[in-house]
């Protein structure tokens, strides 16, 4: 059976052993661990999902791999239609839910690239892909993506760094597979996932060959260690004032290779240095309007907790927050317009993959995320300063202040100053916590930030044609 329950899940995670360090403290068991219970509740969400009678269009799939249904995160969207599909549900999920671990979208990239390294090459690795995809689906497995290397000189190729560990690289090859060193940075819930799933971060050349390698294990394959940032939800989180961080509230990890053996059968990617950029460029064409339909869903967000405290705050009507939250609806619009124009402006790969518009997607994204920066600012002013000085929700609870809390934080007559606190902690999470702080920086820096997006409209933009139109419009033949 291709769909797991959360507590199948949960169980499956009790057997694996990862080495996982977290605050200071080696964890031997994730699903005990104090630090992990919240990036499990969300976790389990995405399980519980399917088992919804209202979510399960959404989030189950049938698998033409498996001949199975199979879940939302393990699916392989080769049709367009499909892919709007995944979009869609995010651009609806994510206003409410913050996240529907986009990173689902890995099989499709790697898809192509194995395609395109096979047919050049005679290599199999499309072969052991689609195996290593059927256990995927047919077990209901999750992994987690292993991209950003940690770079150490960025003046400096891999294979020049001080130290070659900098960069994720092959050591040794024998009969029986590859042994790797390294590691890789934001490897989100890395030790809640079955598999790590690596990959080079960027282009690379011959010199650096060893660095060109992909493969999947299992977390707690000999030789990883997970060193886990805990997430940005409280140990001991309320639903009033951390209504925001119990719903997203993924771990993240420095994720270690020390001599870490990789069967053959699980490697996609040996020392094929000149397909990197085919990589890079199927990231890219996939992780952007996924990305960017994440932003324009929180854009949604943001613009409905403006609209809801300038209501609470009795200035709705004022032209100036009017025109603001006018703002946000337009970028976010321009957002989900550009994710759904790369998605109808996308080729079909020789594998049958489909692939969307690098440059209609990279723009999109560019404009949103920046925007994005601006409106998290324009909550905060339209919510008021009150959102970093008001009591904490222990004062409200307490008998002898709570009164007073009562009477000074009410605005309009018919607003509880309870609901009121529930969306000013709501926004004090989203602009002024830690986990705003995640939240601005998964805007700015997940798949690739506002510079990457340039430079990808800049590589794919048909800027020549524009030459060549203006040319015939003034009759200039030299």
């Amino acid at each position: 059976m291709g769909i797991k329950t959360s507590e199948e899940y949960l169980e499956s995670l009790k057997k694996l052993k990862p080495k996982v360090y977290i605050a200071g403290e080696k964890v031997e068991d994730v699903t005990t661990s104090k630090y992990f219970q919240a990036s499990l509740q969300e976790a389990c969400k995405f399980y519980d999902w399917m088992h919804q009678p209202e979510k399960r269009g959404d989030f189950v799939y049938w698998s033409p791999l498996i001949n199975e249904e199979v879940s939302f995160w393990t699916h392989i969207r080769q049709e367009k239609e499909d892919f709007f599909k995944l979009l869609r549900v995010m651009k609806k999920n994510n206003a409410k839910n913050f996240c529907s671990f986009c990173m689902g979208i890995g099989p499709c990239v790697f898809w192509a690239t194995t395609y395109d390294i096979d047919k050049a090459k005679g290599t199999n690795y499309q072969e052991r892909l689609i195996e290593f995809f059927k256990k995927i689906q047919r077990e209901d497995l999750r992994f987690c993506l292993g991209v950003m290397d940690p770079k150490g000189d960025r003046s400096l190729k891999p294979s020049r760094q001080a130290d070659p560990d900098l960069y994720l690289h092959i050591v040794e090859r024998n009969a029986k597979g590859i042994v790797v060193n390294g590691a890789k940075m934001h490897t989100s819930s890395a030790p809640l996932a079955h598999y790590i799933f690596c990959a080079p971060c960027g282009f690379l050349t011959e010199e650096d060959k060893d660095y060109a390698v992909s493969f999947a294990i299992p977390v707690d394959t000999k030789g990883i260690t997970f060193i886990t940032r805990p997430s940005p939800c409280p140990v001991d989180p309320s639903p009033m004032t951390n209504p925001a961080s119990i719903r997203h509230n993924m771990v993240e990890c420095l994720t270690v290779f020390d001599h870490v053996f990789v069967p053959w059968e699980n490697v996609f990617m040996a020392g094929e240095w000149d397909f990197t950029d085919r990589f890079i460029h199927y990231f890219s064409s996939f992780g952007r309007p996924v990305k960017a339909t994440c932003i324009s869903a929180r854009t949604d967000m943001i613009a409905g907790a403006a609209a809801l405290i300038s209501d609470y705050n009795g200035v709705s009507r004022a032209s100036h927050i009017r025109h603001k939250i006018n703002d946000m609806a337009i970028a976010s619009e321009i957002g989900w317009g550009c994710v759904l124009g790369a998605v109808a402006n996308s080729v079909m790969h020789p594998s049958g993959m489909t692939i969307p518009d690098i440059s209609i997607s990279n723009a999109g994204l560019h404009y949103t995320r920046l925007r994005f920066v601006e409106f998290l600012g324009m909550l905060m002013e339209i919510a008021g300063g009150v959102v970093t000085t008001m009591p904490v929700e222990a004062d409200f609870r307490n008998e002898e202040t709570r009164p007073l809390i009562e009477k000074y934080f009410k605005a309009k007559a018919d607003v509880s100053t309870e609901d009121r606190l529930k969306l000013l902690y709501f926004i004090q999470e989203l602009t002024a916590s830690r986990f705003g702080g995640y939240f601005l920086s998964s805007a700015i820096c997940a798949v690739g930030t506002p510079e990457t997006n340039r430079l990808e409209v800049l590589r794919n933009y048909d800027l020549m044609t524009q030459i060549n139109n203006v040319k015939d419009i003034c009759n200039i033949t030299s």
